[in-house]
């Protein structure tokens, strides 16, 4: 145990790291009872405790986790030719938002994060869907601004979200287009973000110490899930996602 601290850096220990595990378990909750959101916590949460370099590619990285357990089962049912096309745009953006994360002050990007999350939060309290057809150029449209979103903030959902939601697919069918996409959101993140250096060794310590309380998290959220209604979980998670948001911009 004392040679495993050892090869811990001294700046990983920091009150940060608990603020940060505790902010896992509670996202990891919110995934497990409602399907969607982690990342829209951790994003912002993470990038105000360490700075949008450090926070954004570890919930990149912690992203991961969720993505190897679901990508098989969503393999034989979502419609991959609609996953590409929106995929294949956010592949080739992705690099842009990347250079922009390491470019733009850390201040505007932290913000950035959360203003993007509120907006998404009051798009879907609303209850307004996308109502245009979806063709070839605006599924290519939405994929490149979600691979923009995705490279600068980590998170490349909100476009993609409300653009899915318009769509006649069954639940399950959603649910697999969201996890086919994002998962090759995440391969073109790991990438960009290792081409530029972001992994580094801060970031590799901090993402292992993450994992076990958002496991922890999912879990519970998964089994908590049959005693409530749907409408529940979804409006507790929407209310979590509006509270970390609001708070990342005022402070």
């Amino acid at each position: 145990m004392n040679t495993f601290i050892s090869l811990v850096p001294e700046n990983i220990w920091t009150t940060d790291l608990v603020y940060a595990c505790l902010t896992l378990f509670l996202s990891g909750l919110i995934r497990g009872f409602s399907g969607f959101g982690s990342a829209m916590v951790n994003a912002p949460i993470l990038s105000l405790l360490w700075g949008p370099t450090v926070g954004i590619p570890v919930a990149a990285l912690i992203e991961l986790v969720p993505a190897m357990q679901l990508t098989p089962k969503a393999i034989p049912i979502a419609k991959w030719r609609l996953v590409w096309l929106m995929g294949i745009p956010a592949l080739i953006l992705i690099p842009l938002g990347s250079w922009l994360l390491i470019t733009l002050p850390a201040d505007f990007i932290r913000r950035f994060v959360a203003l993007i999350v509120l907006m998404l939060v009051i798009t879907l309290w609303s209850g307004w869907h996308y109502k245009g057809k979806r063709t070839t150029l605006s599924s290519i449209l939405v994929g490149s601004c979600s691979g923009l979103l995705s490279g600068t903030t980590g998170m490349g959902g909100p476009p993609v979200i409300l653009y899915l939601l318009a769509g006649k697919e069954s639940a399950n069918e959603l649910r697999a287009n969201l996890v086919g996409y994002f998962t090759i959101i995440l391969v073109g993140l790991m990438i960009s973000f290792g081409f530029l250096g972001l992994f580094s060794e801060s970031v590799i310590w901090r993402t292992l110490f993450l994992v076990p309380p958002f496991l922890t998290g999912i879990f519970i959220g998964a089994r908590l899930f049959p005693f409530a209604a749907e409408k529940t979980y979804r409006n507790i998670s929407l209310l979590f996602l509006a509270i970390s948001s609001l708070y990342v911009l005022v402070v």
